[in-house]
């Protein structure tokens, strides 16, 4: 008796593979992470608002900037605070 492979009725149907319009992917993965990449867009343009002067569209350069001015900042805060206590110290001499 010869032996035989079992194969599938019909074969699958040639169709090419389409890919979904940019923004249109229905995979799960891929929903969420768009929907990441849109909420680092939204954080990086509102960094670009509260921070004067970055108008850079490189994010590595703009984030740059970002740092160097909050650090500009912490600056400030600590010299303002030296003066405070310096003038109230002074006070009650």
């Amino acid at each position: 008796m010869p032996t035989t492979v079992p194969t599938a009725p019909h074969p699958p149907a040639m169709r090419p593979r389409v890919r979904a319009r940019r923004g249109q992917a229905t995979d799960p993965h891929s929903i969420a992470e768009r929907l990441r990449r849109e909420r680092i867009a939204e954080r990086i343009r509102a960094l670009q608002e509260l921070v004067p002067s970055v108008n850079k569209t490189d994010r590595a350069a703009m984030l740059d900037e970002i740092v160097d001015y909050v650090k500009f900042l912490r600056l400030q805060v600590k010299v303002n605070s030296f003066e405070i206590f310096m003038d109230f110290t002074f006070d009650f001499v």
